[in-house]
């Protein structure tokens, strides 16, 4: 696999860890905005044509990081007493982290290709 496909697959991953939060007891809106942004950057990475869909992926995923660490989240991943909410914590933290990593990756490639392809 490439690297687009694993940003793609990471924030889909990132995506189904906040959902599995959300039906394991973790209070958040109904339809939780780092959800939305993880998909909406699924999205954009789909489109193999826009070599800066990378950088809408390292933002989506690098702002869920923020917003888990910053919510307290992270208290979650030790406690097992919520089994729900201990798996999508980690499930959504490996997703977002890999998907920032990849991401990353991706553009590298995007912009190294389109600056030696000839014109």
């Amino acid at each position: 696999m490439n690297a687009r496909v694993w940003t793609i697959a990471a924030l889909l991953t990132g995506a189904a860890g906040l959902v599995l939060q959300k039906f394991g007891g973790v209070t958040m809106p109904a339809v939780p905005p780092g959800l939305v942004f993880l998909v909406i950057a699924a999205a954009l990475m789909a489109n193999a044509r826009w070599k800066w869909a990378g950088i809408a992926a390292i933002l989506a995923g690098g702002a869920e990081i923020a917003g888990f660490f910053g919510s307290g989240n992270a208290a979650r991943l030790v406690e097992l007493d919520q089994f729900g909410a201990f798996a999508g914590s980690w499930i959504r933290l490996a997703g977002v982290v890999v998907a920032v990593v990849a991401g990353a990756l991706a553009t590298k490639i995007a912009y190294t290709r389109a600056a030696t392809s000839p014109r």
